[in-house]
């Protein structure tokens, strides 16, 4: 229940998002039952292919706890995480990654390399666990319009 609750606060970041124009994905991190941080993808904004919103949120979240262990923390994501932000999650420790909709659920858009999960890249992190299908179909709802990691609308 406390996983579809938080959840319910990244899909208010991805609404967020798409209100300001750019892809409607949202991103949440909480220790200790607080967000300390939330965002979204930056990166047509930024011009910056890394800019990806579970990464700008590790940032953030680092920056806010003045380290780069970010041991107890989960991350909820309205989309699955993909293999650059999985590991970023490992490197700085996250305990958790929680996502909504899984990267087939956005319509006509090539992702991720073949035959990935987060939920099996996972295993190769020992101390992060990764659950998927969170509100999913809420969350695939979200990326209706989006083809080729472009607005249409």
């Amino acid at each position: 229940m406390i996983d579809q609750l938080r959840m319910r606060l990244a899909i208010a970041e991805a609404k967020k998002a798409e209100a300001n124009g750019w892809v409607p994905l949202g991103v949440i991190i909480v220790k200790d039952n607080e967000v300390i941080a939330s965002g979204t993808s930056h990166v047509s904004e930024l011009l910056d292919s890394t800019a990806h919103g579970e990464s700008w949120c590790m940032k953030k979240a680092c920056q806010k706890l003045q380290s780069i262990d970010l041991s107890g923390c989960t991350l909820y994501s309205t989309l699955e995480s993909c293999s650059m932000c999985l590991g970023c999650a490992g490197w700085t420790s996250l305990s958790r990654v929680v996502f909504g909709a899984y990267k087939e659920d956005i319509p006509e858009c090539p992702y991720e390399i073949p035959d990935y999960h987060a939920e099996e890249h996972a295993k190769r992190f020992p101390h992060l666990t990764v659950q998927g299908g969170i509100l999913r179909e809420e969350c695939k709802a979200l990326m209706k319009n989006i083809k080729n990691w472009t607005l249409h609308q």
